[in-house]
């Protein structure tokens, strides 16, 4: 194994490491910011999503250790995190608030 194979493994796992962490948490916050939207009781909804983050949070961690690239990681959780970030701020635009 060459340097260069090694240094690409290396910023091949720290991808996935960070992706898991970092990338699961935002996941899990952004579902939590979701649920709190959908519903007009709102500390009901918000516990209730952050009962279930962890399941985000799970399937994130086990995703970025696929034999997917690191790169699509990174680009399916920013999408993911956007849309429901952007569905969070239209019903919370629909409701007024």
């Amino acid at each position: 194994m060459s340097q260069t194979d090694a240094s690409n493994s290396a910023w091949a796992v720290g991808a996935r490491v960070a992706a898991a962490v970092l990338g699961g948490y935002a996941i899990s916050s952004a579902w939590v910011v979701l649920c709190g939207a959908m519903s007009q009781a709102r500390v009901e909804a918000v516990v209730g999503g952050m009962q279930s983050s962890w399941l985000w949070y799970v399937a994130a961690v086990i995703w970025a250790f696929s034999p997917a690239s690191p790169r699509r990681i990174w680009i399916v959780m920013s999408i993911l995190i956007l849309v429901m970030l952007a569905g969070a701020a239209a019903l919370l635009y629909l409701k007024g608030l």
